[in-house]
């Protein structure tokens, strides 16, 4: 199996899982209250948050591979809690094993994937492998959110906790097949030295500045209002019974815009840019006039930032040079997280679901117009004194 092609069934089987839709649900059913169930929905965030970086570092020094394995086993572990006692003690032992293992996949998978393509003289694959991957991803969590509802009701909350194991130990068997591309000067470089190195490339030169500015505000936006997803949904009178199909819809949407990434920079100039534009005026546009005609526009702003989010990825990854790949990326990811936990803080203070809406579209529009300008300006000023 080609590295590609065992790419894209490990993204689609990590994100096989029953429990995403209805873990909040197993976590009430087991008598939890909701400010325990928030308790937990923040304590996933605190390890990624907290290893981030570190584990960037140890990806590139050590091991992309044995960080993506360590990773498929944390996740298991988070579900063997789950099954074992259904308590608010192995809830949080279960989130902090989740936790810990998105902090070490995230960054390690983009550098394996690269580099065993650039060893191959295939790194100008990636963009287009990667869509592929994220598209792979997106239609396993549609499958999860059309699926895991009806058998949790048909077979209980505890046989679609295990199904999700089997899930994670599948990924572990699947990544086993993954190599390990050896970066000699990464492994003997001192890691603050490697953190010092990573930050320069993404801050000394004005276009990787401005790509890791897009994939940190603007693009990541769709990851939060997704949080408010089906509370949108019920806003718009959907029956309970079809939320998962609605929310199970939109991931679908998001995985075409993801495959199609390939296709959208190669004719739009300036495509991560100009997507996430088009998507702030969208989704703008289905928050002042809420009409059903214009639900469609809400769904496309999840189309367009899925796409320029692929895009923006595959640009930055072939930016990279000397420096160690897992912590470059390690440090948008924790740019974008501490960025999350801002905007969340900020959406907390809002009156009404419109005003999320309202909020995230102007602050999508207002983010990408200015980070283009900034990019426009530099450019103009090249040309001048050239």
């Amino acid at each position: 199996m080609t590295t590609g092609r065992r790419f894209l069934w490990y993204k689609g089987l990590k994100d096989l899982m029953l429990i995403y839709p209805v873990y909040t649900l197993l976590f009430s059913a087991a008598g939890l209250s909701l400010s325990e169930i928030s308790f937990l929905l923040a304590l996933w965030s605190a390890p990624v948050v907290m290893l981030e970086l570190p584990s960037g570092v140890l990806a590139d020094r050590w091991s992309r591979k044995h960080m993506i394995l360590l990773a498929c086993l944390l996740k298991a572990g988070c579900f063997i809690f789950w099954a074992a006692n259904p308590s608010f003690l192995f809830f949080a032992l279960g989130f902090l094993c989740w936790g810990v293992s998105e902090a070490f996949s995230s960054g390690a998978e983009e550098a394996l994937l690269f580099e065993n393509l650039q060893s191959k003289g295939m790194e100008t694959q990636f963009g287009r492998i990667y869509g592929q991957a994220m598209a792979a991803s997106g239609i396993a969590v549609s499958l999860s959110c059309f699926f895991g509802g009806y058998l949790s009701q048909a077979v209980g909350y505890r046989s679609v906790v295990l199904f999700s194991l089997l899930g994670s130990l599948l990924t572990f068997m699947v990544a086993l097949g993954f190599k390990d591309v050896k970066v000699p000067h990464q492994r003997n470089q001192p890691s603050f030295a490697m953190i010092r190195e990573a930050f320069k490339h993404l801050v000394k030169k004005r276009e990787v500045l401005v790509l890791s500015a897009l994939l940190v505000i603007p693009l990541s936006l769709a990851d939060m209002l997704d949080e408010y997803d089906a509370l949108i949904a019920a806003s718009y009178q959907v029956p309970l019974a079809c939320i998962g199909i609605w929310v199970g819809g939109r991931y679908l949407l998001q995985a075409l815009g993801a495959a199609l990434a390939g296709r959208m920079s190669r004719y739009i100039p300036n495509a991560a840019r100009l997507l996430s534009l088009l998507a702030g005026l969208l989704l703008l546009l289905s928050s002042l006039f809420r009409s059903p005609f214009l639900l469609g526009f809400y769904f496309l702003f999840y189309f367009l930032l899925s796409a320029a989010a692929v895009i923006g990825e595959n640009q930055i990854q072939l930016s990279i040079g000397q420096q160690g790949r897992a912590t470059v990326q390690s440090l948008i990811s924790l740019a974008t997280n501490l960025h999350a936990l801002l905007v969340f803080s900020l959406l907390a203070l809002l009156p009404s679901l419109l005003a999320v809406m309202l909020v995230v579209a102007l602050y999508c529009l207002v983010s990408s117009a200015a980070i283009g300008l900034c990019m426009d300006f530099h450019l103009h000023n090249h040309a001048t004194k050239v």
